[in-house]
């Protein structure tokens, strides 16, 4: 099974300094790397030059879908040059996502400006299906996230081996922020990040029968991202093996309700949009969630917690959210005087939804919201 340890151990992550929701470039350096294609276990070394001596440079990785989370201080050396390695993964354990990833390297100076920048665009490819001589079939090639299971059976297998299955996530199935809303005020309580770097991993190893075949039943859960998920399997005695693609979907959800925002766009990081709702219950409690341009759902504010949304005796409220992680209320006990530490931006690019019900009326409202920032140009 992953371990989360292991992959922040194997690709050396350090806290940078993320920028403002738009990144901007400054010329004066130049990034070129050895290679611009890794399959799993593959890694390139990184170089650049044209930055000031001996001064530290932040470095931070775009995802495919637009994220932007961070990776390292790197330091330069006497003649201003920088070197550091960038990977895919770890052999036979797991690789990042499938597309292209952009790694900006940049050196800022009073007040965050960026002085000098540049960016090296690296693909991740491999499609996880390099497997044949056995066959796997699902029970069903459409699944409901929110009540189906889903059966695979495998079969021309050798009699007794064990089968290693993997899966591969959609292709735009990243990292992403989770949120705490504070109770007394509607705003930001707590913004928590959450790093889901691997796009194929190992899931599990099956021991086939007699026949050489196996049987499995497997959930994806409500947070997985919406989308085409791949399933493969590969005999660790014979190498034979075969995949199949599971089409993950959601259910429809009506509106009765209001929800309108304050504004159309919001940056990636540490900017912030406010929700106001009506037509709810009076002084109800709501049961919210966001969820992202790959169909993710993610909670937002917890019914019954401290952090739960409620409405007034109209049956209206006001809430915001503040963009990207890590962010923190001088309401959380773990506040110490620093409000915002760059970690992460708030996810997938695009076109987000709110979606708030009534716990006690079911009554429902959606608003839609575009989340913009982190371009890369030179």
């Amino acid at each position: 099974m992953r371990k989360l340890a292991l992959i922040f151990a194997a690709l050396v992550l350090a806290l940078i300094a993320l920028g403002s929701p738009m990144a901007t470039y400054a010329a004066g350096a130049s990034c070129w790397a050895d290679s611009y294609q890794l399959a799993q276990g593959e890694n390139t070394g990184v170089y650049c030059t044209g930055f000031s001596p001996l001064t530290y440079v932040n470095v931070y990785v775009v995802e495919p879908d637009g994220t932007a989370a961070y990776y390292a201080d790197v330091k330069s050396n006497a003649s201003g040059e920088v070197t550091f390695a960038w990977g895919n993964g770890v052999k036979n354990v797991y690789s990042l996502l499938l597309g292209k990833y952009t790694i900006v390297v940049q050196q800022l100076g009073l007040a965050d400006q960026v002085m000098y920048s540049d960016q090296v665009e690296i693909e991740n490819v491999g499609d996880g299906d390099h497997v044949a001589g056995a066959y796997l079939s699902a029970s069903q090639e459409v699944y409901d996230i929110t009540a189906d299971s889903v059966t695979l059976h495998g079969w021309g297998f050798m009699p007794g081996e064990v089968v290693t299955l993997w899966i591969q996530k959609p292709a735009l199935c990243s990292s992403y922020t989770s949120h705490y809303v504070d109770g007394n005020n509607g705003a930001t309580f707590e913004n928590i990040p959450n790093l889901e770097i691997e796009g194929t991993y190992q899931v599990d190893d099956i021991k086939a029968d007699s026949a050489g075949a196996f049987t499995t039943v497997r959930n994806f859960g409500s947070g997985a991202c919406l989308g085409t998920w791949r399933y493969a399997a590969r005999g660790n005695t014979s190498g034979w093996g075969a995949y199949t693609d599971i089409a993950l979907t959601g259910p429809a959800v009506s509106t009765n309700a209001w929800i309108t925002t304050n504004k159309d766009m919001v940056g990636a990081f540490n900017d912030t949009i406010q929700f106001w709702a009506a037509g709810f219950g009076a002084n109800e409690t709501l049961n919210c969630w966001t969820t992202s341009p790959d169909g993710r759902a993610i909670a937002f504010g917890l019914p019954s917690s401290f952090d739960e949304i409620k409405m007034g005796p109209d049956g209206s409220g006001i809430f915001s959210l503040t963009t990207g992680s890590y962010i923190i209320s001088p309401d959380d006990l773990f506040y110490f005087g620093d409000s915002v530490t760059p970690v992460l931006s708030e996810g997938s690019l695009g076109v987000w939804k709110m979606t708030c019900r009534g716990l006690a009326s079911n009554t429902t409202a959606i608003a839609e919201y575009t989340v913009y920032g982190y371009e890369t140009a030179p």
